[in-house]
């Protein structure tokens, strides 16, 4: 099997390659696209619907010189009509990527078991990394850079909250999170995150009182 490398997580960039990644696409905002994937095929695979992600995905390839192909929820049945590691197999032989939009974390990850080819998480029910590149990007864009931010989310513990907490740490910028008790995130979320702050002045914190977790 060739080497590859999957987006499962956001903690599987490091905060060089996040800072990198930004860099990147500012320089193709400013300049126009490329023809990056000029004879590449990537299929959608989109277990739950989607505006946003599968118009930007698709768009996206398709300026970068790309060509796309949405398979839904009545087209795969990942899992009920065909197992997952039959779906990976087979769209290996066909596609260079496999953009995947899943219900269940773990799908994913036995996705990208049995891919050869990389898999790219565009949602599950742990994580939202995607997105959050982009959350990122438009903070850079407004603020003029990252580090020495704060950002403070305000609802449950959900996959865009733990992204942002595993991300954010990493480029310099401090996460903190406001949710009701029992919704908050869970502990080794943030254990991860402060484990990959730049410097100690970095903080990844959980409260439940949000007037205290925006002050500042």
């Amino acid at each position: 099997m060739p080497s590859k490398r999957d987006l499962l997580s956001i903690a599987d960039i490091t905060g060089e390659e996040t800072r990198g990644i930004l860099r990147r696409s500012r320089e193709m905002k400013a300049n126009g696209s490329t023809r990056t994937l000029a004879g590449k095929s990537i299929a959608l695979l989109f277990e739950k619907a989607s505006l946003r992600t599968r118009a930007s995905f698709q768009v996206g390839i398709q300026q970068l010189g790309g060509y796309s192909f949405y398979l839904g929820r009545e087209e795969v049945g990942l899992g009920i009509r065909e197992p997952v590691s039959d779906v990976a197999r087979v769209l290996s032989g066909y596609v260079d990527c496999i953009v995947a939009r899943v219900y269940s974390h773990q799908a994913l990850v036995e996705l990208a078991t049995y891919s050869s080819v990389p898999v790219i998480n565009a949602l599950s029910d742990w994580e939202h990394p995607c997105e959050i590149l982009a959350d990122l990007q438009t903070v850079q864009e407004h603020k003029g850079g990252l580090e020495g931010l704060k950002l403070t989310f305000i609802g449950d513990g959900n996959n865009v909250a733990r992204s942002l907490c595993l991300a954010l740490p990493a480029v310099g910028m401090s996460f903190t999170i406001a949710a009701p008790e029992g919704y908050n995130l869970d502990e080794s979320s943030l254990h991860l995150a402060r484990r990959r702050a730049k410097d100690g002045s970095v903080q990844a914190l959980a409260m439940t009182d949000p007037v205290e977790a925006v002050a500042g």
